[in-house]
């Protein structure tokens, strides 16, 4: 999956970074910790975290918060692993022309600049990322992360990555939360990716 050092140090990195956060934020995902940033003055920056524009646009919170691209380390801007939703159409559909034509409604960047952003829909189309207005009326979240993204990991699609993402978190979220051994760690990572890389 990848070379011992880096992997150690990657794990060793991560678990220096938590030790300088509070507890709470272990419980947390991307959205309760936005939650918990606009609604206290506890938390004021996150330096990882999938991005949601709505926190970006004024009156959705409390307080409305800044994106901008990930930070750096050891000099090196640091990349993120692009996933995400998409639209799609159910093979059980029984309305499938209908079905086609709403989804293309929906995915046309005409659409994505307009009445699905000022409805509250996080475009995915590049051009409402860039468009002007849209930018204007969330602080520039798109225009801001835009970079992060181009600059993104893609996720692996291999049949088997999101088993092994699901069994994979856990077991680096109880690294991170009571430390212990970094290659033992590593060591259950591999295994995990060595039975689910498998054909």
């Amino acid at each position: 999956m990848i070379r011992e050092e880096v992997g150690v140090a990657a794990l060793e990195h991560l678990r220096e970074l938590v030790g300088l956060c509070g507890p709470a934020c272990l419980a947390r995902n991307p959205i309760a910790t936005y939650e918990a940033m606009t609604a206290t003055d506890d938390v004021v920056y996150c330096p990882f975290a999938y991005g949601y524009s709505n926190y970006a646009r004024p009156g959705y919170a409390r307080h409305t918060l800044r994106f901008g691209g990930l930070v750096c380390f050891a000099g090196q801007p640091l990349r993120s692993t692009l996933g995400g939703t998409g639209l799609a159409i159910s093979a059980h559909c029984r309305h499938t022309e209908q079905a086609v034509a709403y989804a293309r409604f929906v995915a046309d960047p005409a659409c994505q600049s307009s009445l699905y952003f000022t409805s509250g829909g996080q475009p995915g189309h590049r051009a409402a990322w860039e468009d002007a207005e849209v930018n204007a009326a969330a602080h520039n979240f798109f225009r801001d992360t835009l970079p992060t993204l181009d600059a993104a990991y893609l996720r692996p699609r291999y049949p088997g990555y999101l088993h092994f993402q699901d069994e994979a978190g856990p077991v680096v979220h109880r690294y991170l939360a009571a430390g212990g051994d970094a290659r033992a760690t590593l060591a259950q990572l591999e295994s995990l990716y060595q039975r689910y890389r498998r054909p």
